[in-house]
């Protein structure tokens, strides 16, 4: 049985936006045992605006976690679910150091 991850601390890694209700970011979620992970977070309107904007029938790109408002209280609902889930299955998925060890292979001295 998988262990559920632990959440120690989550931090915007660009600015969060001005409204908390209507909005896209990019987060960091650091876990208790050292590894953390980054990806997009935004609001399910905010995926109207940008569709409305861009004039298409679809939006495409990097998977994204939603959430219902761009704060700290909501950050840590939906990263939380995402711990639970699965057995944490996402956040191992978007684990950022497992896309630091694909660079440091890939290199030759």
């Amino acid at each position: 049985m998988a262990v559920i991850p632990r959440i120690r601390h989550i931090e915007f890694r660009s600015a969060p936006p001005e409204n908390p209700d209507a909005g896209a970011a990019e987060v960091r979620v650091n876990l208790e045992d050292g590894s953390a992970s980054t990806f997009p977070v935004l609001t399910p309107n905010h995926v109207s605006h940008r569709m409305n904007e861009a004039g298409q029938d679809f939006l495409y790109g990097a998977p994204s976690l939603f959430v219902k408002r761009l704060d700290q209280e909501g950050l840590a609902k939906a990263a939380d679910a995402m711990a639970t889930d699965m057995s944490g299955f996402w956040l191992r998925y978007y684990n950022t150091g497992r896309d630091e060890k694909k660079k440091a292979k890939g290199k030759k001295k």
